[in-house]
């Protein structure tokens, strides 16, 4: 009895032993090695450690950080897939809950990426549950809330988002790693300066000093020698630009930390992505306090840095691009300040088709590997229908040679079979109409997600209506002020500058106010008309639908009142409206 008792406590101890993240070296190792963006090294722990281990849950976990690898770097979709799928397999054969939750915490990353939200919540809930029953596994814990935490400040609906980003916190100073501590302290500051950018309530500075100045403790602590260089040189930068909110003023102060930062990259490539940051935020520090020719220097270099190297995000590229056109606005260099403008355009072009595309290829990959797995479980469900079949018919052949004895019993046993057959047949007509059910629900997503991409279209078209038009606006000054130096006239550079940004500034207004115009608004109007409208046509019809009148639209276009009033005529007929009709009082009540 007592080597019994001891069997089962000692079973249940290593069931625990299985779970031990906080323990794992090597596995906190592959952590530091991606957050230092040393691919070869993270690579090599993977291989080595996990994936050519005995140990079926090891190499669980190492595709799982396999399939990290993947998205941190060579971002092959299939490739990561492939590792995900692994990894279940082999969870699926363990029947190991601790395996399963390293799977669906992979999966959580993954769908988070596709925006699939739902299956993210649930995977992201089901590892929290699961590792939240063991001790020891805080380092995992920590990335989890921070998941759950990013997908919740992403997602408007989602009002809980301070909980997620404490609890990743509490569960990084459990684990002990400097790293995770740095990193969610950081992030605490980030979530507190968020905070006073919209309510304006000082209480939130308080906070994000704090948080920052606990992650540059444990950053001065952390050991191996590229994270920790890493982790000062984010906090400078973090803390530099939160210096102004706490005293305002203190630019150079900022630009100390900056220059630090700076200094400590030296010349290490793989700092490339913060030093442009870093830039920026000189070049801003400069402009600032009224240093415009050291702005510019700055906001070039982190241009010229971002252009030369194609990870930089989009959105720290359109950042750079709008200082730099601010900045020769400012000079009255509008020819450079339009250039950069262009540029932000057709950079902003250029990213939405490519993430359509990425995405479009990604949910491919997503709907095949569903589409098999699927394929695979109808094959073992035929293979198990297709083994009691046998095993039916040697019971048949058996009960046949047994003889007239035993010709009631197979009387009974056929009437059996024959109920069996009859319940099969059902549940394949059940099965067929879940199948048909299935295809209507795949239709219906189809056409939704049809017009979310139509929508989609519809914002870029206004999108690109509003800068056209700013466009048009400014080419229309800059022709104009030619003219009038060509002729010599006398010429009052400094009023007509000066009228000039105060219509630019009623200019950026009726920007916004186009913005507003009804999503499908263009779409309606492009269906009710009889010819194909231009985007003069569309612009106008825009301004009609929200109210101005013709002086408001010839101040907005710089055009002569006579020419607005043809245009609207013009676009009238465009449309198929009669003579009596009242071309603001159709566009104002289009069904939409």
């Amino acid at each position: 009895m007592k080597k019994i008792l001891c069997f089962f406590i000692l079973l249940l101890a290593a069931n625990r032993l299985l779970s031990q993240s906080d323990f794992d070296s090597y596995q906190q190792l592959i952590y530091t090695y991606l957050y230092n963006k040393d691919k070869e090294k993270a690579k090599e722990i993977i291989n080595t450690q996990f994936l050519n281990s005995d140990k079926d849950s090891e190499k669980v976990i190492g595709y799982i950080y396999l399939a990290d690898y993947y998205s941190f770097f060579d971002n092959q979709e299939d490739k990561k897939v492939e590792a995900l799928e692994n990894a279940k397999k082999i969870a699926v054969s363990t029947q190991n809950p601790v395996d399963m939750a390293y799977v669906q915490f992979g999966y959580a990353r993954y769908y988070q990426n596709l925006d699939k939200n739902d299956l993210f919540i649930k995977a992201v809930n089901y590892s929290i549950n699961t590792f939240s029953k063991y001790p020891n596994e805080n380092f995992i814990l920590t990335q989890l809330y921070f998941l759950r935490y990013k997908y919740k400040s992403k997602n408007p609906m989602e009002l809980d988002t301070r909980a997620d980003c404490f609890k990743a916190n509490y569960y990084a100073l459990k684990s002990k790693n400097n790293i995770l501590i740095n990193f969610t302290y950081s992030n605490l500051g980030y979530y507190y300066k968020t905070q006073f950018n919209n309510t304006s309530n000082k209480k939130y500075l308080d906070s994000a000093d704090i948080s920052y100045q606990n992650s540059y403790k444990y950053a001065d602590i952390i050991k191996n020698t590229e994270a920790k260089k890493r982790s000062l040189i984010v906090y400078y930068l973090n803390y530099g630009s939160l210096l102004n909110a706490l005293v305002p003023g203190s630019y150079k102060k900022s630009l100390e930390l900056y220059n630090r930062s700076l200094s400590l990259i030296g010349n290490d490539q793989n700092f490339r992505d913060i030093t442009i940051l870093i830039y920026n935020n000189i070049g801003s520090a400069y402009e600032n306090i009224d240093d415009i020719g050291l702005a510019e220097e700055y906001y070039k270099k982190a241009y010229q840095l971002s252009k030369d190297d194609q990870s930089t995000f989009t959105l720290h590229r359109l950042v750079i691009l709008n200082n730099l056109s601010r900045i020769y606005e400012g000079l009255h260099q509008y020819e450079r300040a339009l250039n950069f403008e262009r540029e932000a355009k057709s950079l902003i072009k250029e990213e939405s088709e490519k993430r359509f595309a990425n995405n479009t290829k990604s949910l491919e990959i997503f709907y095949q590997t569903e589409q098999k797995n699927q394929q695979i479980k109808q094959l073992e469900e035929t293979n198990k229908m297709y083994t009691r079949q046998n095993f039916l018919y040697l019971g048949i052949a058996l009960l046949l040679l047994m003889g007239i004895i035993f010709l009631f019993f197979l009387l009974r046993f056929k009437q059996k079979l024959n109920k069996q057959k009859t319940n099969l047949l059902e549940a394949e007509k059940n099965e067929t109409q879940l199948v048909l059910q299935l295809e209507k629900e795949e239709k219906v997503r189809l056409k939704i997600e049809q017009e979310l991409l139509s929508m989609q279209q519809e914002q870029l078209q206004k999108q690109a209506l509003a800068t056209s038009l700013r466009l048009n606006h400014k080419n229309s000054f800059i022709q104009q002020l030619k003219e009038k130096v060509k002729e010599k006239r006398d010429t009052n550079l400094e009023k007509i500058l000066k009228e000039e940004r105060l219509s630019d500034s009623d200019f950026s207004n009726m920007q916004d106010i186009i913005q507003k115009v009804h999503p499908i608004f263009f779409k309606r109007l492009k269906e009710l008309s009889k010819t194909k409208l231009t985007n003069l046509d569309l612009r106008y019809a825009a301004y009609i639908y929200l109210n101005l009148d013709n002086q408001q639209i010839s101040n907005a276009l710089k055009a002569d009142p006579k020419t607005v009033k043809v245009t609207k005529y013009r676009l009238k007929q465009k449309i198929g409206l009669n003579k009596e009709d009242d071309l603001q009082n159709f566009i104002q009540n289009i069904d939409l």
